[in-house]
């Protein structure tokens, strides 16, 4: 009931093959990491590694209101060691100073 990733409809996905699980309170998550170009706003970031969901539990995520994470954890938090979107905006030079925030609304 949510809106997908599709690998093959990007012209710059790369697979690189490699998978892990996390766990939550409520199952586990199976990944697979692939490459892509990351946009927010006017931030791009190529070749940015993330996980696509390959099975997860029914719950939450099934009933959740979200289509995806983006992990904004510190980089020692992060799974696996893969980069978060913060490290590819600073490794790109696309941020003026290694700050990044974000707005919840109602």
């Amino acid at each position: 009931n949510h809106a997908k990733f599709k690998p093959s409809e990007s012209s710059t996905f790369i697979s690189n093959g490699r998978s892990y699980n996390i766990s939550y309170g409520s199952g586990t998550l199976t990944v697979v990491l692939g490459y892509d170009t990351l946009r927010i706003q006017t931030i791009t970031v190529r070749k940015q590694e993330f996980g696509l969901s390959k099975n997860e539990p029914t719950q939450p995520f099934y009933y959740a209101d979200f289509d995806g994470i983006l992990g904004m954890a510190y980089p020692s938090l992060a799974v696996g060691g893969t980069p978060t979107a913060l490290q590819g905006m600073l490794q790109q030079d696309q941020l003026t100073q290694p700050i990044f925030s974000f707005y919840f609304s109602r």
